[in-house]
């Protein structure tokens, strides 16, 4: 057999059938990709073997030590300078297949070979960008490399205590700053990025710290339901946040997880030979993600 599972898509016309979006034919054929957690992290894209190694520099200019006055005539002292590596090995590819009966695609009213050519890869792409943020989650709670610094936990009551949406918006608000804080104190001074729900985001647009004029300029626009930064960190909203007790926000930098990609979203339709002028659609990935840089990376949590 060409395949094992389901035999064909759920077509119907009535509102029993289960479908995996509840909403209407053109606003699929609309579907555009939203930014994934994985665009912001730091990739490396091989063409073979079992995963990819990233170095790491230690943090050796925080303090003073082995650097030395020089006395005429003597040696001088050499010192130790610290690096490493992490290995990030791929997990095994993941997959979706779905096939499309000649039949049914000929009867129905919709292009159905369109609908689930978009939906295996924009599930695919979900899977993918949970996997990204559960890899930034991960570095927030884990201990760095010697002479690099651990992740940060930023817990804030407030967020859950607060009785309206403009006081959550100003604690979410407070928390991504420190947040950002403890990032850039660790010498991490790249671009930073905030993963929120979108109902936490749309507690930050009615902070008035976050839109009003006394505090930012040009950041957003309240009718349309835009923000765009907190505390220099762009604000990034998802449906994919981990579903960890109490956690409210994801800070990052670049650097706090490493992604070893050895294929992309690859999707192709493909003939089933076995079934009268059938097609499978078929997408697949393989990569693996891990903490690389801890400190570049900060949770958010209300307790």
């Amino acid at each position: 057999m060409a395949f094992t599972g389901a035999t064909t898509p759920n077509v119907g016309t009535d509102t029993t059938n289960t479908l995996s979006r509840d909403v209407h034919v053109g606003v699929l054929e609309a579907f555009k990709r939203q930014p994934s957690t994985i665009d912001f992290l730091y990739k490396k894209t091989i063409t073979g073997g079992t995963g990819a190694t990233f170095t790491i520099e230690g943090k050796t200019d925080a303090v003073d030590t082995d650097v030395a006055s020089y006395t005429a005539g003597t040696q001088i002292n050499v010192s130790n300078s610290t690096q490493d590596e992490i290995s990030i090995t791929l997990d095994r590819p993941q997959y979706i297949a779905h096939r499309v009966d000649g039949w049914d695609a000929a009867v129905a009213n919709y292009d159905v070979m369109a609908m689930n050519y978009r939906q295996i890869g924009s599930k695919l792409d979900n899977v993918v960008d949970r996997k990204a943020i559960a890899a930034v989650e991960a570095a927030t709670t884990a201990t760095g490399l010697v002479s690099n610094g651990d992740g940060t936990v930023v817990v804030n009551t407030a967020i859950a205590s607060a009785t309206t949406a403009e006081a959550i918006g100003d604690a979410l608000c407070e928390s991504i700053f420190a947040a950002v804080a403890a990032i850039r104190a660790k010498d991490d001074m790249s671009d930073l990025y905030v993963n929120l729900d979108p109902i936490n985001y749309s507690y930050v647009i009615q902070s008035k710290k976050a839109l009003y004029m006394e505090y930012s300029s040009n950041n957003g626009d309240y009718a349309a339901g835009k923000v765009y930064q907190v505390g220099g960190a762009m604000l990034v909203q998802t449906n994919n946040m981990p579903a960890t007790a109490a956690l409210e926000a994801l800070v990052f930098g670049y650097q706090a997880a490493g992604v070893a990609v050895l294929w992309d979203i690859r999707t192709k339709i493909v003939d089933d030979v076995d079934f009268l002028d059938a097609k499978r659609i078929q997408a697949y990935f393989s990569n693996g993600m891990a903490p690389l840089r801890c400190q570049s990376a900060a949770s958010i949590k209300s307790a």
